[in-house]
């Protein structure tokens, strides 16, 4: 299965973007470094169980993918990989409003948050370049 939305996850893979598998994602998570959590559509319930721990009174989200661990294993290159988490913001924001253009009822809520969060980072990054500038002059 390759659509925009797979094609995002490997793309993060190389850049160093994603926590892959279990250990990692909670690592992740735990720390602050995932923007969002990712469960394999076939998880088991003990996975969507520890998933739902990490993100436990957490700002992360956390949505179940359209892609079986198999297809998601294969896009990140880690065998039986029901679980991921997103560690960059702007490739989560595509990604998730990638789903949303396939599936709006399910990733449409997560694809806005993620976008307002961003658009919110993009504006601190513009404020703090604009204030370093106004200093050095």
């Amino acid at each position: 299965m390759t659509d925009k939305a797979s094609n995002y996850l490997g793309i993060m893979r190389k850049a160093g973007a994603l926590a892959i598998g279990e250990v990692e994602s909670g690592a992740a998570v735990k720390s602050g470094k995932a923007v969002l959590l990712c469960l394999a559509k076939d998880a088991s319930d003990n996975a969507q169980h520890r998933a739902e721990g990490f993100i436990y009174q957490r700002n992360t989200p956390l949505i179940r993918l359209p892609y079986e661990k198999e297809t998601i294993a294969h896009l990140v290159g880690k065998r039986g990989c029901s679980m991921i988490g997103l560690l960059d913001l702007g490739f989560a924001s595509a990604f998730v409003s990638a789903l949303a253009d396939t599936d709006a009822e399910q990733y449409a809520a997560v694809a806005q948050r993620l976008k307002e969060q961003t658009d919110r980072a993009k504006a601190r990054q513009s404020s703090a370049r604009n204030g370093k500038r106004r200093n050095n002059v």
